[in-house]
């Protein structure tokens, strides 16, 4: 059965359908250890915020306002993205990264006791390149689950600026496109190569699954071997074995260059 589809953000419908059953292609923010980082590396233009927001607000992914008790949402870019209104509707949310920000929500949350902390989920949108490596959000990297943080979201344009601390303990990465800059995807092909058969297969994948713009590469490191899906719609890879015919990536490869060839340059 294939998994959720992204769809355009529209204004959430007030009566809830509330879902308690998430889908396996989803990261799953109930079993491993009770929660998913989920890390999104996606460049300008490439359907970020309209993901997040399906992620947050459809009732086909985790339908946040009834599957969490609260959710935080940091974002440098929220209060003029038109894509993100809804969100600043529905949810707590701050333009700005400050480390007193991640302090109150570890603060709240231990002031209850452990089986009563609050199920939330916070989203970290574009905020990388402006915080210091040091910051708080790298401590919790570490140990959302600690606070019962269910689902942590960080979200990048670069690769690189995700400190090694946020890449190590992320539970699912998804990789967006088109991206041009090749040395970000090699990066994250020496990065996840191993985990897939070797960087060339790594890259071979994350074709396999990009065929069209706004198209994602999923990586689900919640399973052994980890799983690499096309969107959260069909899983193409376990570990270094495709379950996809591999005649599918010269059609991916062409549909790759055309998407590089008509995207506008930054």
């Amino acid at each position: 059965m294939e998994g959720p589809k992204v769809i355009p953000v529209k204004d959430p419908d007030p009566v809830k359908s509330n879902n308690p059953d998430l889908h396996e292609n989803l990261p799953q923010v109930d079993g491993f250890g009770g929660g998913a980082l989920c890390l999104l590396v996606s460049p300008v233009r490439t359907g970020k915020s309209t993901l997040i927001s399906n992620m947050l607000l459809n009732d086909q992914f985790y339908d946040a306002q009834e599957r969490f008790d609260q959710t935080t949402i940091i974002s440098n870019t929220i209060a003029n993205d038109i894509t993100s209104r809804f969100l600043r509707k529905a949810f707590d949310t701050f333009d700005q990264y400050n480390d007193s920000i991640i302090d109150g929500i570890v603060e709240t949350q231990k002031s209850y006791d452990k089986e009563d902390q609050p199920e939330i989920a916070v989203v970290l949108d574009d905020c990388l390149g402006s915080i210091r490596r040091e910051a708080r959000i790298n401590h919790l990297a570490s140990r959302y689950r600690h606070f019962n943080i269910k689902l942590l979201i960080i979200s990048s344009q670069n690769f690189r600026m995700c400190s090694p601390i946020i890449r190590q303990n992320a539970t699912n990465v998804i990789v967006g496109s088109p991206f041009p800059n090749q040395k970000e995807l090699g990066k994250m092909a020496e990065e996840y190569g191993d985990n897939f058969g070797g960087e060339k297969k790594w890259l071979e994948i994350y074709k396999l699954a990009t065929p069209n713009r706004y198209d994602f590469l999923h990586m689900d490191f919640q399973h052994n071997p980890p799983r690499a899906y096309h969107n959260f719609e069909k899983l193409i890879a376990e570990g270094e074995n495709i379950l996809v015919p591999t005649s599918d990536i010269s059609e991916a490869e062409k549909s790759d260059e055309e998407n590089l060839i008509s995207s506008p340059k930054k």
